[in-house]
């Protein structure tokens, strides 16, 4: 009776460990943790740098000196720490890291189409300028499609976005 409970009991255990096994996905834990533990750790250098930016350009622009200058003083500063940490960001999975190499590629050129506009400011090249000017909207449209992905591949693997509290 002994053996038979055991022999139960082992079966059992055996079906539970492969049926948790099976139930943990590598990319679903793996990209929790890239967002929790490694994107949201940056993001404010990120969101800071782009604010600085938006605050000298488009219908906030008033003369290239200050774009040249918030460029120089805040905006490079902040992107290179922020795009630092992203390279420091090592995802497991290939679906992830597949993922990440996407926004690391975006960040890149928007890091580049900063200091080649800065440059082009500096010297007053309009060429440069404007060649910092594409660079800048390639890595933003990548980093788009980045946000894209990240949100089809979350939903794919079943992770939600929690809700930020209202205070």
């Amino acid at each position: 009776m002994k053996r038979k409970r055991l022999c139960i009991m082992a079966a059992l255990v055996t079906l539970a460990v492969l049926a948790f096994g099976c139930a943990i996905d590598p990319v679903r834990r793996d990209l929790a943790d890239y967002v929790n533990q490694g994107i949201l750790n940056i993001a404010e250098l990120e969101k800071k740098s782009l604010e600085k930016y938006a605050s000298v350009t488009g219908k906030n622009y008033t003369t290239d000196e200050r774009v040249y200058l918030t460029l120089k003083q805040e905006v490079i500063p902040l992107y290179g720490r922020f795009l630092k940490g992203l390279r420091n960001i090592r995802p497991k999975t290939d679906e992830v890291k597949k993922l990440h190499r996407l926004y690391l590629q975006g960040a890149e050129s928007l890091y580049e189409g900063f200091k080649e506009k800065m440059y082009g400011l500096e010297i007053k090249n309009e060429n440069i300028i404007l060649a910092g000017n594409q660079k800048i909207e390639k890595g933003r449209v990548q980093n788009e499609r980045w946000r894209k992905e990240l949100l089809a591949l979350a939903k794919k693997h079943g992770l939600k976005q929690k809700k930020k509290k209202k205070e």
